[in-house]
């Protein structure tokens, strides 16, 4: 979570603008739903989103970020958490979800909420380091194709590989990342996924 927020809306003002956020200064609202080791179920998000829907006006929230899927492939007509994401939609908050990690093939995009038509579905494309455009392609493991119910997805794919953000040196993540060389300036963490 910390990692796809500094990607939000860091300000970079502790790396003089070196990591600064699509958004910078962007007002985030964090809804925590998971347990210190990322673990939640449907319930948990559901009712994540339900505290969202509630609080809306509140927090003047108008877009959803979930960097997150489902286990089990499910129509989104019959999926409780597509159902909790399409009330948010239809209450006006624009909704934005990874397409997972998967590569493409036939299930790829079969796990909400990625399979959902009513929200924006992104996938992660290879920049190759360089800041031409002319060299990038969809990253090999960026989830796509047809849900089941017969809508292709990604409808966006944008940078996704060696991402560098804000981490929580407390986080299990971190540490993690401190052994596999993903720490950056002691603070940041390079990551790639559709998430970020």
């Amino acid at each position: 979570g910390t990692h796809i927020a500094g990607i939000i809306g860091s300000n970079g003002s502790a790396d003089g603008g070196k990591f600064a956020g699509v958004a910078p200064d962007a007002n985030l609202v964090n809804v925590k739903i998971s347990d210190d080791e990322g673990h939640a179920g449907i319930g948990e998000l559901v009712g994540g989103l339900g505290w969202v829907l509630a609080n809306k006006d509140a927090y003047n929230i108008r877009v959803v970020n979930l960097s997150l899927h489902s286990t089990a492939a499910q129509s989104y007509k019959t999926s409780p958490l597509d159902a909790a994401i399409e009330m948010l939609w239809r209450n006006g908050i624009f909704v934005v979800v990874a397409a997972g990690n998967t590569g493409p093939g036939p299930e790829a995009v079969s796990f909400p909420p990625a399979n959902d038509p009513f929200v924006m579905t992104v996938g992660a494309s290879d920049d190759k380091g360089t800041k031409y455009f002319g060299d990038d392609v969809m990253a090999t493991w960026s989830s796509s194709g047809f849900t089941q119910d017969g809508f292709f997805k990604p409808e966006l794919v944008t940078p996704g590989v060696n991402i560098t953000s804000n981490s929580d040196p407390n986080s299990i993540l971190f540490q993690q990342g401190l052994s596999k060389g993903k720490v950056v300036d002691g603070q940041y963490m390079t990551l790639s996924g559709t998430s970020m």
